[in-house]
């Protein structure tokens, strides 16, 4: 599931880099969000039942992961790529495994073997190793500052999710969170809209609509129902993956080259996820006990999943 919507956002780069030649970033990602919240929202209607009506402690959770991973992490992504090149915020961006992993590690106080260490640090490498040979890094002060918020939201947004999937079903909470990122993006998409409307045709249409139910609704659902069933770290080190699978997506549909040493980074990338996934981490419902898949043995089951996060 993890692996399909990371391919998924990879593809994604290059529908939105090619989109924004007809319509402003904070647009378009306003339109996409708006739409991807309402498909959510038919959908879980339909799966399973009305959408919760979170309150108190629940409701800020919910807007605070609305706000981090939808419109804080989107304005992040657009202006820091106004401001720096592509390579460079591909290489920030893939701080994110590290950023969650560090933060569990240092403040929820889990522990992790010295091959998980090792496989996000040889997944970085890969990294490094990929976008450097794609013509080296160039970034602004600003430009720095603005990416840096793009993984340290996102990190934060994983690190929050966890308690929500503990009380919400993923089809649920997906749509919560998306619809209400849509509603904090939309004033920032009305504005810019109004000062330069964007070109519709029917092409700009159809990139609209992957990256609205691919991109937005599929990839939301999976991301939501993997971290629920493999925990926060070991779902974000598939963010290393997005970089190499972008560089290949780009040469196979707008024709852009793929050098060797690229295609040695995401060898060094895939090696780097593989060997450092640590072990699955469900988060259930209270009360409810871990649920064994097939071939899942007993012991990659916590007896409590995450509850070291802080409340």
């Amino acid at each position: 599931m993890i692996l399909l919507a990371t391919v998924t956002w990879s593809v994604n780069v290059v529908v939105v880099k090619v989109a924004l030649g007809q319509s402003g970033p904070l647009t378009y990602s306003a339109i996409r969000f708006l739409l991807g919240g309402l498909g959510l929202w038919a959908l879980a209607r339909r799966v399973e039942g009305p959408l919760p009506r979170p309150r108190g402690g629940d409701l800020l959770l919910v807007l605070a992961a609305a706000a981090l991973g939808t419109a804080i992490n989107q304005a992040s992504f657009t202006g820091a790529l106004a401001l720096n090149s592509a390579d460079f915020v591909a290489l920030v961006q893939a701080a994110t495994p590290l950023l969650v992993a560090g933060w569990l590690a240092t403040v929820a106080r889990q522990r992790f073997g010295l091959r998980v260490w090792l496989g996000l640090t040889l997944g970085l490498a890969g990294l490094v190793l990929v976008v450097h040979t794609g013509g080296g890094t160039r970034a602004t002060g600003l430009g720095t500052v603005v990416a840096l918020v793009m993984p340290t939201s996102w990190a934060a947004y994983v690190l929050i999710l966890p308690r929500l999937l503990r009380r919400y079903p993923p089809l649920s909470l997906s749509a919560l969170v998306t619809l209400w990122g849509a509603v904090m993006l939309l004033p920032f998409g009305g504005v810019e809209a109004a000062t330069a409307p964007p070109h519709i045709s029917w092409p700009w249409l159809g990139l609209l609509a992957f990256s609205t139910l691919a991109a937005v609704v599929a990839t939301t659902w999976l991301f939501l129902a993997a971290l629920r069933r493999l925990g926060p770290v070991r779902t974000s080190a598939y963010t290393y993956l997005q970089p190499f699978v972008a560089v290949l997506s780009a040469a196979l549909l707008i024709g852009e080259p793929v050098l060797p040493l690229q295609l040695l980074g995401g060898a060094v990338m895939l090696v780097g996820v593989a060997i450092g996934r640590p072990r699955p981490q469900r988060v259930d419902r209270p009360g409810v006990p871990p649920r064994e898949g097939p071939g899942d043995p007993p012991e990659q089951r916590p007896s409590a999943p995450l509850t070291a996060l802080p409340s």
